[in-house]
């Protein structure tokens, strides 16, 4: 595998050049800083974008178009990452020597059409496109209350500080005020003052051939705002919440501020504590939680670095309640002293994961985004330096995790009362 970087248009392009896999993969990133109000204009812009475009202006003429470029697959997506927010546009189609000639380019003018050239009338986007993707949204909001872990998380969520980017989501109140006009605004807000960037992947051999793609883009910003979100400076005092849901289940959230840590905790050490704590089906949440004491479905701890927070994610029976949170708190406690067999396991996992994600051509583009995105080095650097994390730098962290809140979702009517 080569990585070629080039400079395109004012455009950071990277090139993963391979020829473990018979398709080509590429993938556009617009980069921001995030809002409340991105959350939901960019979920409702993906899904209308890929609906149709200026020239294919139904999603029928659309789909025959990717069928005759040998199936080929276009997707979009969104996510907010610490202080920022991504939306990414991908395409995936196998190799002109497996299809015909000038197939690549083909699906790389269907590409650019998705993606510059939209089903816009006047200054708003088409309505029909517009009112149905519109409506697929708001449902999906309405139903968020029906997913008991899903409606635990965003309310867990609000319970810690609303100002920050991490209890931003998707939102009725703003969905409410999108148009087709303003949805279009966003549009051009996000094409015009991104940070963009180009990842492709596969067996490249002519380089210039994705060069339409970024010279369609005219403005390419630069931010300084750090990734990362601070917790350092918020109290820490600890709260706990019990509430009543609209399902069945009973989920348990623990929540743990990261405080004062640097990048090399967080991208070394904590991933590793996490899988000791609460990340495979030896950890210690597993073990004590679910195996010794049946008190829980499933137990587990989740790492998200960039919001500097840990969560211990729970499902339990509610009158096995006190008895978890117990013992959570106590297996929180004991992580100051770890053993060396847990964490070479640890590291085996964690390191097997990552060797494992390369079978896949989007997990190469992925994996190399996080790189950037992080200052991280390649996976074989990568993995030497998970290898040399000591015991005591995993045990002396844990006087850097604060337990903040426990938050207790219990079943309820569908109304929401006991």
């Amino acid at each position: 595998m080569k990585i070629v970087n080039k400079k395109i248009n004012g455009i950071n392009v990277t090139f993963i050049k391979t020829n473990k896999f018979k398709s080509i993969y590429g993938s556009l990133i617009f980069k921001s800083i995030v809002t409340k109000e991105k959350m939901t204009y960019g979920a409702l812009l993906r899904n209308v974008l890929m609906e149709s475009t200026k020239k294919y202006n139904t999603n029928e003429k659309l789909n025959i178009n990717t069928l005759e470029n040998y199936d080929a697959y276009y997707s979009a997506e969104n996510a907010r990452i610490g202080n920022y927010y991504f939306n990414r546009f991908n395409f995936s189609t196998l190799e002109d020597k497996y299809t015909k000639e000038d197939n690549l380019k083909n699906v790389l003018d269907t590409f650019c059409e998705i993606v510059f050239n939209p089903n816009v009338n006047g200054d708003g986007f088409d309505e029909e496109s517009f009112k149905t993707n519109y409506e697929r949204l708001k449902l999906s909001i309405e139903k968020r209350k029906e997913n008991q872990r899903s409606y635990a998380e965003e309310r867990m969520l609000k319970c810690l500080d609303q100002n920050m980017a991490y209890t931003f989501d998707k939102d009725m109140d703003v969905l409410n005020s999108i148009t087709k006009e303003s949805l279009y605004d966003y549009y051009k807000d996000m094409i015009n003052n991104s940070n963009v960037s180009l990842i492709i992947v596969g067996n490249i051999e002519d380089e210039n051939a994705f060069n339409d793609i970024v010279n369609k883009i005219k403005n390419n910003k630069e931010f300084d705002k750090d990734l990362y979100i601070s917790n350092d400076d918020l109290n820490a005092s600890y709260k706990d919440i019990k509430e009543t849901g609209y399902g069945t289940q009973n989920v348990l959230y623990l929540v743990c501020y990261l405080k004062n840590m640097n990048a090399y905790e967080l991208n070394y050490v904590m991933p590793l504590y996490r899988i000791i704590l609460g990340g495979s089906g030896n950890s210690r949440l597993f073990d004590n939680v679910r195996e010794k004491n049946s008190l829980a479905y499933y137990c587990f701890a989740r790492l998200e670095k960039d919001d500097n927070l840990l969560e211990i994610i729970t499902g339990i029976e509610k009158e096995n309640y006190e008895k978890s949170l117990k013992i959570i708190k106590e297996e929180l406690k004991k992580m100051d002293k770890i053993t060396n067999e847990e964490l070479e396991a640890a590291k085996k996992e964690f390191i097997s994961s990552l060797l494992e994600s390369g079978d896949y051509i989007e997990n190469l583009a992925s994996r190399y985004h996080i790189e950037v995105m992080y200052d991280l080095p390649n996976i074989d650097e990568f993995i030497k330096k998970i290898n040399e994390v000591t015991k005591e730098e995993v045990e002396s962290i844990n006087k850097k995790v604060a337990l903040k809140l426990s938050y207790f979702l219990k079943e309820g009517e569908k109304d929401g009362r006991d």
